[in-house]
């Protein structure tokens, strides 16, 4: 594994052990807190990976694709939900 990479599997678990649960902590009266979502930032790179509490695989955004001069925000929707990614298919 290429060293970028290992740090990338290093940095999305960092926080697993502080991760709220589901169901863990009432914030009001039948409402749970949770931890919606875990980033890092490769600033080298450019790149900013995140996973959430619906899917665990790490995804990314490639900040040096987008026109970081516009005007306009740049928004991407949240993956949720598990992804499987076969490797014999």
């Amino acid at each position: 594994m290429n060293q970028r990479k290992k740090a990338l599997a290093n940095s999305s678990t960092f926080s697993d052990p502080v991760d709220q649960q589901r169901g863990c902590c009432e914030v009001a009266d039948g409402k749970y807190g949770i931890t919606l979502y875990t980033s890092c930032c490769n600033v080298t790179k450019g790149i900013y990976y995140y996973n959430t509490y619906e899917n665990h695989q790490i995804s990314a955004v490639d900040m040096h694709v987008e026109n970081l001069d516009s005007d306009k925000m740049i928004c991407y929707p949240v993956i949720q939900g598990e992804r499987i990614n076969y490797q014999n298919k």
